[in-house]
């Protein structure tokens, strides 16, 4: 369960943010924070990303290019059963990568109809790429991104039932103000109804809530992540790890 947004930032062509809050069940074993002392190594690339100790695997990284990329869960009416495979082996295959097109090549090889259902998004400020995995990675969503504020959310009581009222907020949150996008995603991750939190961007209900809040900022010069260990509204402390951005000749 989760619910990304991106941004982009203002007076730099490529910069942007992707923000990123985990909703989880409340006996999931906490994440391990994104290192900065040690940060992971694909090939050419240096590596942040928090780790899921179920999985091994992660829901949201970036690496040292200007590439981040995040999984959703996708909730459809009937979901499989018969899957042996996590979803969070998905985005350590991808990591390999410099831009949005060399993703998509990777992402071929991934075996979604061994896991259940997902969405991954994949940005580097230039492309954007949406694959749900229902559907064959050739009809991947791929292409130039026009840098607008964009969303996706969902949740274990359906996303079909999340969807509607986050997508409504979402949409009058941001108006015409570039400057202040950022300020605002912040914001928009820490929202909550009080009247219904099991809906809401910072959610909580009986089972489960809010247990992280990722941001990734690629900047000209630096890509840094900071991982907030609860709801983006409570005090936690964060762990943040900044790695200089290699720029890749394209």
């Amino acid at each position: 369960m989760c619910t990304v947004t991106i941004v982009p930032k203002p007076d730099a062509p490529r910069a942007f943010r992707m923000a990123c809050s985990r909703d989880e069940l409340h006996g999931r074993a906490s994440a391990l924070p994104p290192n900065p002392a040690l940060p992971f190594v694909y090939g050419d690339h240096l590596v942040s990303m928090p780790i899921d100790p179920v999985s091994g695997g992660t829901w949201v990284a970036a690496n040292d290019a200007g590439l981040a990329i995040t999984l959703l869960n996708y909730n459809p009416a009937e979901p499989p059963t018969d899957r042996d495979l996590s979803r969070g082996g998905v985005i350590p295959q991808l990591l390999h990568a410099s831009a949005v097109d060399e993703v998509f090549v990777l992402a071929k090889s991934i075996q979604a109809n061994r896991m259940m259902p997902f969405r991954l998004v994949a940005c580097d400020g230039r492309s954007l790429m949406l694959w749900r995995s229902t559907e064959p990675i050739e009809e991947a969503e791929v292409g130039s991104w026009s840098r607008e504020p964009l969303m996706w959310t969902s949740s274990g009581l359906g996303d079909h039932v999340v969807e509607g009222p986050r997508r409504e907020l979402f949409e009058g949150w941001f108006g015409d103000e570039p400057d202040a996008y950022l300020d605002r995603q912040d914001a928009f991750h820490r929202h909550r109804w009080p009247d219904r939190e099991h809906l809401s961007v910072s959610m909580h209900r009986g089972d489960a809530r809010t247990v992280s809040y990722t941001r990734v900022d690629v900047d000209p010069d630096k890509v840094t992540m900071t991982y907030h260990p609860d709801r983006p509204d409570l005090d936690a402390k964060d762990s943040i790890v900044t790695l200089q951005r290699r720029l890749i000749q394209r």
